[in-house]
């Protein structure tokens, strides 16, 4: 094995980023982190008939199926509700739920044939209480004896009702036995991130996208509709005038004291009143985060912070995330929004940061992902270093008049998921999967070169963007995330765009 493919071999290998970032220690003693969420609540309701197929077999599968289901869940933010038994009298079940409040999903075990009504009722109340279903049925031995549950073609016959009715639901077909899991998980997973977009308030610092980035644009009633999030939109001088009530210089200089003095700093090369800027809007932002009880945040980065506030956003944004607080800057709202669906569906191992597809190796097959230096420290690529810079595209024009703060560094080798909710109403999707592999720093910035998918390449994935003419901000997070995604925007009614077929690097399109 070659040098460069044993380096790959290892980034494969790599399952998560640090838990930490280089400042949360001395971050988490200036501020609070916001209020985490309660577990989502997903209830386990079984059926049976007791006439017809032995009732005590059905109580032991509806026993050992809740096991597996709770397994599933041990290591996620939801709690588990079950019946007691299967139910077979509809009235008995639509009570049970009705007493249970609010529920992020439901988990149907068919643990032998039921009554129709049982079906029905259940689709009924889900057109009033629009809730992620899931459909497990268990493919029975069939020995030669008796039929002694019938339990496929109760999922055929119930699954029958629901899709009339337009209940969106997910199924399976498996045993009852820790194989299940992972599809389990995938749900739960699904199940918790929609309850919580229902459930966020953001907060948008800066009250509205860049100037001209018409693709950062958000239908905020179409968003509310859809996901359930609503955000509050604050001025950048209110935050400011915050952050200069609250953080005096000496606490943001214990911030910029801790970054200058790590070890994994390498350079320093922007004045220290910018970067003390740059830490007051972060600590403002996230004082605010926990005051109202904020999910995450977009800030309007530039032109307002260069020309009004000299100093760059990208530090704060950096570090707002290394804390666990997800943050989108460019005022990017849809770029927020696909930050979130990463950072709630991995329960925030992904640690999402928003990113530009810059450059395109079409021989080598390799895609090139950049941004300014906004991206969290703890994506740090194992064995390098970061730089605190000022703005590498200011200085492009003027050396003498460009600010900062940012954090320029390679990005960590290893799975990565890439998505984009579009612009403006995040009613469609795309997402991609890959590797991020070992490369020099094409760009100053956070940079990372992803290897596809196996199956997939650079050209159809670049195909699809640009015949498409999808928006030009993607998020990025650590993890394969393509799967959990889906199920997400299933239950949201939020449609995937499709990979087209097209490889080359040109194309035709029509309005």
């Amino acid at each position: 094995m070659t040098r460069s493919r044993s380096r790959e071999a290892r980034a494969r290998r790599q399952v998560s980023l640090p838990a930490t970032g280089v400042l949360n220690e001395i971050l988490g003693k200036l501020v609070s982190r916001p209020p985490a969420p309660a577990p989502a609540k997903v209830v386990f309701v079984s059926c049976g008939v007791k006439i017809h197929f032995p009732w005590d077999k059905a109580c032991a599968r509806h026993r050992a199926a809740l096991q597996v289901l709770q397994e599933a869940a041990k290591s996620l933010p939801v709690e588990i509700v079950p019946c007691e038994a299967p139910f077979e009298d509809p009235r008995e079940m639509l009570a049970f739920l009705d007493s249970l409040g609010p529920v992020a999903g439901l988990v149907f075990f068919h643990a032998a044939y039921t009554a129709g009504e049982i079906g029905s009722c259940l689709g009924r109340w889900l057109l009033d209480h629009p809730t992620p279903l899931f459909s497990w049925a268990w493919p029975e031995p069939g020995n030669g004896d008796k039929n002694e549950a019938n339990s496929l073609t109760c999922q055929n016959f119930l699954l029958t009702m629901w899709k009339s009715m337009r209940v969106p639901y997910a199924w399976m077909h498996r045993e009852i036995h820790a194989a299940s899991a992972p599809a389990l998980t995938t749900f739960l997973r699904a199940a918790s991130a929609r309850h919580r977009f229902r459930t966020a308030r953001l907060l948008h610092a800066g009250g509205s996208r860049v100037t001209a980035f018409y693709d950062g644009e958000t239908d905020e009633l179409a968003v509310m509709r859809r996901l359930g999030c609503r955000f509050d939109r604050f001025d950048l001088e209110w935050i400011h005038q915050h952050g200069m009530k609250k953080f005096p210089d000496a606490a943001c200089r214990k911030l910029w004291q801790a970054l200058r003095s790590h070890p994994a700093c390498a350079k320093v090369a922007v004045p220290e009143e910018q970067a003390l800027r740059t830490y007051r809007f972060g600590l403002a932002m996230l004082d605010l985060a926990a005051e109202g009880g904020y999910a995450g945040a977009t800030v309007k980065s530039w032109p307002d912070l260069f020309s009004c506030y000299g100093c760059a956003i990208d530090g704060a944004v950096s570090m707002m995330n290394d804390f666990g607080f997800c943050v989108a800057e460019e005022g990017e709202m849809n770029g927020l929004i696909s930050s979130l669906a990463l950072h709630f569906l991995s329960d925030g191992a992904a640690v999402p940061t928003m990113m530009d597809l810059t450059l395109w190796q079409e021989k080598k097959d390799r895609l090139g992902i950049w941004h300014c230096g906004a991206s969290p420290t703890r994506w740090l690529r194992e064995g390098t270093r970061f730089s605190a810079t000022r703005h590498s595209i200011l200085e492009n024009g003027d050396p003498e008049t460009a600010v900062g703060l940012m954090l320029e560094f390679l990005l960590q080798t290893g799975p990565i998921t890439v998505v984009r909710y579009l612009a403006p109403d995040a009613g469609r999707y795309f997402a991609f999967e890959g590797d991020f592999v070992e490369s020099p720093l094409a760009y100053r910035g956070n940079y990372g070169l992803m290897a596809p998918k196996a199956g997939e390449s650079v050209g159809r994935i670049l195909g699809t963007i640009l015949d498409e003419g999808l928006d030009h901000h993607w998020s990025v997070g650590f993890g394969h995330w393509a799967e959990e995604l889906r199920w997400l925007n299933h239950f949201c009614g939020v449609s995937e765009v499709p990979l087209r077929v097209s490889t080359l690097a040109q194309g035709l399109s029509r309005p």
